[in-house]
């Protein structure tokens, strides 16, 4: 039994009140985290930074679509979720480039801590915030790489 059904089944059960909740949130910060770096990429001035955050906001929607799947699945729908402000402070490209990765980071230990949270309870949901949790740290190294390159004090 999957995920999707396995959420779905338990919706009326103990915890997944929480699991759904917990499933919106990570929706919502997913598809910010993709119009973020989207934005970041548009402002990028090489190329290979370009790409990168626009592979990386592709990967975002990819787990924007998950997720929004495992609400359907619990008889949800995903929240709508307005344009985020640029984050202020970073008035050059390395320096949103440690936010992209600041924001990250955080990610991963938010979806650790769910997975952990749903470990015995709903075992199927705490797979999924597992597996996202692992892409985002995949994404994390991403970022570090796109920083070193963006530091010219790196390339020495």
């Amino acid at each position: 039994m999957g995920v999707l059904d396995k959420i779905s089944r338990l919706v009326t059960g103990s915890g997944a009140g929480d699991a759904t909740r917990a499933v919106r949130e990570c929706y919502v910060d997913c598809v910010q985290r993709a119009q973020q770096l989207r934005r970041h990429a548009a402002m990028a001035p090489q190329a290979y930074s370009t790409e990168g955050l626009d592979e990386l906001a592709a990967a975002e929607d990819q787990q924007a679509e998950r997720l929004r799947e495992a609400l359907r699945a619990a008889g949800e729908t995903a929240p709508p979720v307005p344009a985020a402000a640029l984050p202020g402070g970073a008035l050059n490209h390395w320096g949103r480039l440690v936010q992209d990765l600041e924001r990250h980071r955080a990610a991963v230990r938010r979806l650790r801590e769910l997975a952990v949270h749903f470990a015995e309870s709903l075992p199927a949901t705490a797979e999924l915030f597992d597996q996202l949790c692992r892409e985002e740290a995949i994404h994390s190294e991403r970022l570090r790489t796109l920083i070193a390159r963006a530091d010219p004090q790196a390339l020495d």
